[in-house]
């Protein structure tokens, strides 16, 4: 049996908790995490066994548990990576600010997969348009 995120396992839930029929909430999943929904027997089997509290506690602790081990990695990477590209843009006299943003996004967008990025990228600036300053 396929394995779903807690982020899906947490949109089905509260999709059903706002009185979302199934077959709804399928095509929801599938359009907003472009992954093959789960079935409607999986969906109902989180909804029978996990509560909202139980996810989300669980989903904590998950999240805690990679940030311990994101941390030096991180630390690591903006000091061998970032740095390097803040000074190099300011040396030149290239906009600082955008350098870092553009190191920032790369590594999304590496980690994600170039489609993906671009569709949250897309999703988010349509979602926030003009709501922005």
């Amino acid at each position: 049996m396929k394995r779903y995120s807690f982020e899906v396992k947490l949109f089905a839930l509260d999709s059903r908790g706002e009185g979302k029929g199934w077959g709804e909430i399928r095509r929801a999943i599938k359009e907003r995490f472009q992954i093959e929904p789960p079935t409607i027997r999986a969906m109902q089997k989180w909804e029978q066994g996990s509560d909202r509290e139980a996810l989300n506690k669980a989903l904590k602790d998950k999240a805690r548990k990679e940030a311990e081990a994101m941390k030096e990695q991180t630390l690591n990477r903006v000091a061998q990576e970032l740095l390097p590209k803040l000074w190099e843009a300011r040396d030149t006299g290239e906009d600082v600010e955008y350098a870092g943003w553009s190191w920032f996004f790369s590594i999304m967008e590496s980690t994600m997969g170039q489609e993906k990025f671009r569709n949250f990228m897309d999703r988010y600036l349509s979602e926030h348009k003009g709501k922005l300053p």
